[in-house]
């Protein structure tokens, strides 16, 4: 698993290393980190980190859980578009 230390929130995208699409969003994916210092960003593989990606139903590629501690308030696949997660976390992180 990879992350980048943060504080209150976490944020993982969910992926497979085979998957290209996967690899073309991991980079733009850690971006955004550097927009949310209030957010640790870990990316899990589908394979590699199966013991932490536990029994979550992964239907499609990439699927982004956001958690506030124990309280999850994202989980699913969403388009690879960074602006979208972007925006998905503005509004999340803002109703804390």
């Amino acid at each position: 698993m990879k992350t980048m230390s943060g504080r209150e929130f976490e944020v993982t995208c969910i992926c497979a290393e085979w998957c290209d699409l996967c690899t073309q969003y991991r980079p733009g994916f850690f971006e955004l980190a550097g927009r949310f210092p209030q957010a640790r960003f870990a990316w899990l593989d589908t394979e590699d980190d199966a013991d932490q990606v536990g029994d979550l139903e992964i239907e499609n590629f990439p699927t982004i859980l956001v958690r506030r501690g124990a309280q999850t308030l994202f989980c699913g696949p969403q388009p690879p578009s960074h602006d979208l997660l972007r925006r998905l976390l503005e509004e999340l992180l803002r109703e804390r």
